[in-house]
């Protein structure tokens, strides 16, 4: 499915943005911080990032590519659901402020260095099938691969993806990549797929916790905000204010579906609160190669046991996944929208999906594990999306170009437009959870066992959800993924 961008709306887009360069409108178009909220939460005002003026010029060289087309293969199609790409195209202005943002990035890279801008969607399952076919045709037609992580790994492993490293015009350091992805996506000092501001996709992936305001009310509990600024937002704290609120509305002395519960949860969880807790699946060494660490380690062992527990208390916590058909995030979004949840941890998206709630909610980053740890980390899903460059293009340089054009524009123009009007106005409730959004945002991490599966994911998995021995465990699971990681890392070396 190829869309060519049109340029029928060119004069439109150029009153537009007369009007949004207008010196009554500059300070709000130069700004990416959220607005500064009247009553900021205690302790909390060297987080949040000043309202001042930023740069967004990427530097490149004046440039005329006479109208050559650069295409984009995303998971722009339907079947990919909740998770489909929509950063990428816009068809024209509609009055939607993601949309539109889209459209008059795209309006203005097009025009400036005169190029025409296609996207392409497989239908999902053939994304990583239809890249790899294009690659070892030799067909130039796809300039950029926009994959989730996972299938990102699946291209790496083959040795379809070029080092972003070595790429002409791309400017990692500049703070439209997102420096965490870097950091923990890079292999061997190389890097195949970066995070940034192009894609609003990896900030629905990211993982905060969803606050019921009205339970917190009716319980005449903190808001977890006064924990946060006082350093106290820990698992302890969050553990203790679950205690005090489920109830067993039925009356037959279970804790179901058809309760009030405290924490939702789900599968996921059993890894995400490891990594939100200090811990990467799958770590590396000093020569910034992947490595299994989680065995032998007192300090994992007794979170995994905690958490496992936590989860695993019906009185407290119920986990989507084991309702079957009535599971997915329906049956929890349901609960946490009729004041039947307090807490959920779980991705920023479901902030959008509750835009219709009509009791007030609120975010806060995961909490700690505990005082020991120093900063949030807030764990991104695999389901978003990363630029990478195939390297079956022409020009390496090229694809890297208009990707620096795209994200600086982006950072300009979409990461308001999500961060500051889509979240911090439309949806969120209370300006308290504005400020939060930064801590949530700008404490993210990312992890190599989404992309590669060298199996440390399942051995959590099976501690946390199943109750079995971390120690057992990890030996039981420490030779074959020692094994994973050995192959893909001599695969990656054979491959330069």
């Amino acid at each position: 499915m190829k869309r060519t961008l049109s340029l029928i709306l060119a004069a439109l887009l150029l009153a537009f943005t007369a009007c949004s360069e207008s010196p009554d409108n500059a300070d709000e178009t130069q700004s990416t911080a959220a607005p500064a909220a009247e009553n900021t939460v205690p302790g909390t005002e060297d987080t949040a990032p000043e309202e001042t003026a930023e740069s967004f010029d990427p530097g490149l060289p004046e440039r005329d590519f006479g109208g050559r087309t650069f295409t984009f293969m995303t998971k722009n199609n339907a079947t990919w659901s909740d998770w489909k790409e929509s950063s990428i195209w816009s068809e024209g202005m509609n009055g939607e402020v993601l949309n539109d943002a889209v459209f008059e990035r795209n309006n203005y890279v097009a025009e400036t260095y005169n190029i025409e801008l296609v996207e392409y969607g497989p239908d999902s399952g053939k994304l990583s099938s239809e890249a790899a076919n294009a690659v070892t045709a030799g067909d130039a037609t796809y300039d950029v691969i926009m994959p989730p992580l996972n299938v990102a790994g699946e291209l790496l492993k083959k040795g379809y993806l070029v080092d972003l490293t070595q790429v002409d015009n791309m400017n990692l350091e500049q703070k439209w990549w997102d420096e965490r992805s870097i950091e923990d996506l890079s292999i061997a000092h190389k890097l195949y797929m970066v995070s940034g501001d192009l894609s609003t996709l990896n900030h629905d992936a990211t993982w905060c916790t969803m606050i019921n305001l009205q339970l917190i009310a009716d319980y005449d509990l903190k808001k977890p905000y006064e924990y946060v600024a006082n350093d106290e937002w820990n698992f302890d704290t969050y553990r203790t204010m679950c205690a005090t609120a489920s109830r067993d509305l039925d009356g037959d002395g279970d804790f179901d579906s058809d309760d009030a519960i405290a924490n939702l949860t789900q599968n996921e969880n059993a890894t995400a609160m490891l990594v939100t807790f200090g811990y990467h699946l799958i770590d590396k060494d000093e020569n910034d190669l992947p490595v299994f660490t989680l065995d032998g380690d007192e300090r994992v062992d007794d979170i995994l046991r905690n958490v496992s527990e936590f989860m695993n208390d019906k009185t407290v916590s119920l986990n989507y996944h084991q309702y079957g058909s009535l599971g997915y995030h329906l049956l929890t979004t349901k609960m946490f929208e009729e004041n039947r949840g307090l807490f959920w941890i779980t991705n920023l998206q479901m902030v959008i999906r509750l835009r219709e709630m009509e009791t007030d909610f609120g975010i806060a980053p995961c909490p700690k594990y505990d005082e020991a740890q120093q900063n949030y980390r807030n764990v991104v899903w695999f389901v978003g999306s990363y630029a990478s460059i195939p390297v079956s293009v022409a020009d390496p340089g090229d694809s890297g170009f208009i990707l620096e054009a795209l994200a600086a524009k982006s950072r300009e123009i979409l990461r308001p437009a999500y961060y500051e009007v889509a979240l911090s106005m439309k949806y969120l409730r209370d300006e308290e959870s504005i400020t939060m959004l930064d801590l949530v945002i700008d404490n993210r991490a990312y992890e190599l066992e989404h992309a590669f599966s060298f199996g440390a994911s399942s051995a959590v998995e099976n501690i946390v959800l199943n109750g079995k021995d971390p120690a057992s465990t990890f030996a039981s699971s420490r030779k074959m993924i020692d094994k994973l990681i050995a192959k893909a890392v001599e695969n990656l070396e054979a491959r330069g």
